[in-house]
């Protein structure tokens, strides 16, 4: 379909060293019932990947104009230098491993339409993908411990913690106090007056959802089930399970830190939810993973938040 009729709009993706996995993304982009004008693709991959001429290639005649940039690790640092280069009205963010539906993006458009208060400024798309591993048993107890995870049905939830609870699949467009993960629509002016943190070196854990909280102090953000995508979640050129461990801790604080009343019932749901988040990830490293590398993890996430509440650098 022509771009002529739509608003200016723009998609997101930063990458490191998964060429396969982009040619994917870039194909579901150009089979879209509506086109964006441009892609912003940052990249921090090895140079010998060659990410630009992979997306010169892959686009080739679609009319969406590349904007390829590089960048150190790290996808608040690559989608911070992303705003600096993207022209559109809309912003449509992506990992490089995702796969959309051919409406994704119209999809998303209508939903920017829906007459909130305030505005919808985020519209954020739902995984075809399977959950995550771990069943029901691990849902039941990151529920328990107020700990972020995915549920069946229409609500979406921040607890007291600060952990959220997503719906996995809503029956229809629901209100969500966050967005996650790279499957997400903003409004260019939501990106006025902010940008992603950087309160890690290098590869920041969920600062999507620590970006959105800011951004829902004076937007809505909704959730969409017709706004389907697939995400393959590829291990290669992401941090070992430890390192990640370790950064979901010390995000995890950072989010309460900076974002959650620090009232006696807050403070007391912040401690429950990292005596149950210490507790699964050791149980996950002497069951599955190496139990050095799972403790290494663990130990490593609370030295960060020592360092900060001491006023440190964080050092990695």
């Amino acid at each position: 379909m022509s771009t002529a009729a739509s608003p200016r709009l723009s998609v997101i993706v930063p990458t490191i060293g998964r060429p396969d996995e982009l040619r994917g993304l870039i194909a579901s982009i150009r089979a879209q019932t509506v086109l964006p004008h441009e892609m912003v693709v940052v990249d921090a991959g090895p140079v010998a990947n060659d990410i630009e001429a992979v997306c010169t290639d892959a686009l080739q005649g679609s009319g969406i104009e590349l904007r390829y940039a590089r960048s150190a690790p790290g996808t608040s640092l690559q989608r911070n230098v992303a705003l600096e280069h993207c022209t559109g009205e809309f912003y449509f963010l992506f990992d490089d491993d995702l796969t959309v539906e051919p409406d994704y993006i119209e999809r998303s458009l209508e939903c920017f339409e829906l007459p909130t208060d305030p505005p919808v400024g985020c519209v954020l798309g739902t995984f075809s993908s399977p959950p995550r591993e771990g069943g029901r048993a691990r849902k039941a107890w990151f529920k328990a411990f107020g700990l972020t995870h995915a549920r069946l049905g229409d609500e979406a939830r921040m607890y007291a913690s600060g952990g959220v609870q997503w719906a996995q699949r809503p029956s229809r467009v629901i209100e969500v106090p966050a967005a996650s993960g790279g499957r997400t629509a903003y409004r260019a002016a939501c990106f006025e007056t902010e940008r992603f943190a950087e309160y890690l070196p290098g590869r920041t854990q969920n600062e999507d959802v620590e970006l959105s909280f800011r951004i829902a102090r004076n937007w809505t953000i909704v959730q969409s089930p017709d706004v389907v995508c697939f995400h393959s979640r590829v291990e290669k050129g992401r941090t070992k399970y430890g390192d990640r461990v370790a950064r979901i801790i010390y995000a995890n604080f950072y989010f309460f830190k900076e974002h959650r009343p620090k009232d006696p019932r807050h403070l007391a749901a912040f401690g429950w939810a990292n005596l149950g988040l210490s507790t699964y990830y050791v149980g996950v490293g002497l069951g599955k993973r190496s139990p050095r590398d799972m403790i290494g993890g663990i130990t490593q996430g609370y030295r960060w938040c020592l360092q900060d509440l001491r006023g440190e650098a964080i050092t990695v």
